[in-house]
């Protein structure tokens, strides 16, 4: 088994530099057919190898990470890669260019890591030096400005939003599906009845069997928010333990904070209140754009940054985690001016330009700090 592995990485070697006979291409498509593992290896370094160096940096990033989560989860870590946990995932691509010089020598340390990978892994159980757990978690990030997607061990897909962050457990899928989350994020769920999926936020706990939904939990932000594509959701309250089933296309809305209260109009229609615990919380129909019939709620999935009817202060959250800036008003009254409309390759010189056309306000621009005044 070693012997074959070693020549795997021979042949690979000979096929990157372009020296590899007929015969020696026909050998090792062979050996990798019998080899998956090395077969998916050489698909990352080989995605890596022809793919320019100056916009490959968090690439790079995003599909060693899907490497080492796939590893893991099927029990092969052995605390080899501890140092890894907190690898930030972005499918945008850098503002800042990387240097060729970092990209090589990141491609280098990659092969020989995977190598070593390979060459430790077939060795014989008796032969392993076993190694406390050190990873406890999986933790996926993102930074503001981007946003990336990922599939889960059972086959769950995610999407990430900007300034968000995911954990989950190394034997997420053995008993149980749980991840918790800060942030925003959109699901489509593998069914299984006997595994429920189990997501934790701040303010409330989600639990589905198979469905698509967003969630969106930012600390920051006064509301949480679930919104159900398809599917069945049902929703627990973490104070007061509360619950409350959703059906496809309905949006729930709870307050963030007990402070709240005073401010909020009760007799709204849809709108609830548990004396009891102080939760304030709407059911809503989700939003249609008409030009499309997208829905709002999940149109940051298709790079749309879309507001209806929001103040200026809660467009201005939104434009902080779209565009990786800090918005920071000189005007109280600046803020509660509302807007509606759509953002998706605008910079943010020309999304401001654009509100401008709709209330007054002047706007400057220091580094990745913009002030807004009347």
């Amino acid at each position: 088994m070693e012997q074959s592995t070693e020549r795997i990485w021979i042949l690979i070697a000979r096929k990157f530099s372009g020296d590899a006979t007929a015969e020696e291409l026909a050998e090792l498509e062979l050996l990798l057919l019998q080899s998956p593992c090395e077969n998916y290896s050489m698909e990352i370094l080989y995605d890596l190898w022809n793919s320019k160096g100056e916009k490959d940096h968090q690439y790079s990033e995003n599909r060693y990470k899907e490497l080492v989560l796939r590893m893991q989860h099927k029990g092969i870590d052995e605390g080899r890669f501890t140092d890894n946990e907190k690898l930030i995932l972005n499918d945008t691509e850098p503002k800042r260019k990387r240097s060729k010089k970092w990209f090589l020598w990141f491609s280098s340390f990659l092969v020989i890591g995977l190598a070593g990978f390979v060459f430790l892994q077939n060795k014989g159980a008796s032969e392993r030096i076993i190694q406390p757990e050190l990873l406890v978690k999986n933790e996926i990030k993102t930074t503001y400005g981007s946003k990336t997607n990922l599939v889960l061990p059972d086959g769950t897909k995610v999407w990430l939003n900007a300034g968000s962050k995911m954990t989950y457990d190394k034997e997420y899928g053995v008993n149980l599906r749980e991840i918790n989350l800060t942030g925003e994020a959109y699901f489509d769920v593998i069914k299984d009845p006997k595994k429920p999926f189990i997501i934790h936020t701040g303010k409330i706990n989600i639990k589905v069997l198979g469905t698509a939904f967003n969630v969106r939990c930012y600390p920051d932000e006064k509301n949480t928010e679930t919104s159900l594509v398809r599917g069945s959701l049902e929703v627990t309250m973490k104070e007061g333990m509360e619950k409350i089933i959703l059906k496809p296309n309905e949006k729930l809305i709870v307050k963030n904070t007990e402070n709240q209260l005073g401010k909020t109009n009760h007799s709204q229609p849809g709108k609830k209140i548990n004396k009891s615990t102080g939760n304030i919380f709407e059911i809503s129909r989700l939003s249609v754009l008409p030009r499309d019939s997208s829905i709002v709620e999940t149109s940051w999935v298709n790079n749309k940054l879309v507001f209806r009817s929001e103040t200026f202060e809660q467009v201005a959250l939104k434009m902080e985690k779209w565009y990786a800036v800090s918005i920071l008003f000189k005007d109280e009254k600046v803020k509660e001016k509302k807007f509606t409309g759509i953002f998706e390759k605008e910079t943010i010189e020309q999304a401001l330009n654009a509100l401008q056309l709709i209330t007054l306000f002047n706007y400057r621009i220091i580094r990745d700090t913009v002030f807004i005044k009347k």
